[in-house]
């Protein structure tokens, strides 16, 4: 079954770019896996085959300038190895990791659309300094409570930042990727695609039938939403031997979840103008649903 944009339109269309997708991902929202250098002694092997990193589940979180930290449980398998690699570094040199971090899309039944590659060093933070930073994240966390007793914030510094899109693999510029803005809407967005499909369905079929030409619109056997982001809105239609996807951007990007009432009112071509109709695919989105998993 062939996937493409109706007309090739959504590929010229704006979207988040790929340190967009980079800030995003570091934010937190979706979990993460922390590559580190297995020790030699582990195997007592010099064959290359041998693998040379342990994956390792981390909870990862970003700082407004978009510093990476990782919160480590004491006494876990992570951080024991963490204390075991810091403690047989040779002078001088710092253990090196990589922080892997997969894209969840809506439904969790579409591809990936983003994966992020950190590569850097690991840095060990004071107690002050990981209270300080714990108490500075623009994100509430209620882990982080427990930091100083039973969990520790450490740093990854940083080396380069590769994002992976349907458009290639992307270095991430220093620069880009601090002045890059998370997007607000993620840590939401499976809160709110379950509810346009469950409550809009009719809004959203209406405005694809009139989006698509004719020929694929009288095809069309089932409509559902693929993504939104401070862009706009991505709805997938199941053609009968084909799916399409259609882009309903939003007349400017979104600061905030805020603004995404009137956005898909006027994305969508709410006929109640933005007045706030009980039906309308602006009411009732959710404002304040728990992150993604």
């Amino acid at each position: 079954m062939q996937r493409t944009p109706a007309d090739g339109a959504a590929a010229e269309r704006p979207g988040t770019s790929p340190a967009e997708w980079a800030r995003t991902l570091a934010e937190g929202s979706v979990a993460a896996t922390l590559h580190l250098p297995r020790p030699p002694h582990e195997d007592g092997s010099s064959c290359a085959a041998a693998s040379r990193t342990e994956p390792f589940a981390v909870r990862h979180l970003a700082g407004s300038g978009g510093d990476v930290l990782l919160l480590v449980a004491d006494g876990g398998p992570l951080a024991e190895r963490l204390d075991d690699l810091l403690r047989n570094a040779p002078d001088g040199r710092d253990v090196p990791a990589v922080l892997d971090v997969l894209d969840v899309p809506p439904g969790l039944s579409g591809l990936p659309r983003a994966r992020l590659c950190a590569t850097g060093w690991i840095q060990v933070l004071p107690p002050g300094e990981q209270r300080r930073l714990a108490a500075a994240l623009p994100r509430p966390v209620p882990a982080l409570l427990d930091v100083g007793s039973g969990k520790r914030l450490v740093r990854l510094d940083l080396g380069e930042v590769r994002v992976t899109t349907r458009t290639g693999v992307h270095l991430v510029p220093d620069d880009d990727y601090v002045t890059a803005r998370p997007d607000p809407l993620y840590p939401d967005e499976h809160d709110v695609v379950s509810h346009l499909e469950a409550h809009h369905a009719d809004h959203l079929v209406g405005w694809a039938l009139r989006e698509l030409p004719l020929e694929q619109a009288r095809q069309v056997r089932e409509v559902s939403v693929a993504g939104i982001d401070r862009y706009g809105l991505d709805v997938l239609c199941t053609l009968e031997r084909a799916t399409v996807q259609v882009r309903a951007p939003f007349a400017t990007p979104l600061a905030g979840e805020h603004e995404l009432p009137a956005a898909l009112c006027a994305a969508l071509d709410c006929p109640c103008g933005g007045a706030g109709r009980g039906d309308a695919p602006h009411d009732h989105v959710p404002q304040d649903g728990p992150a993604r998993g």
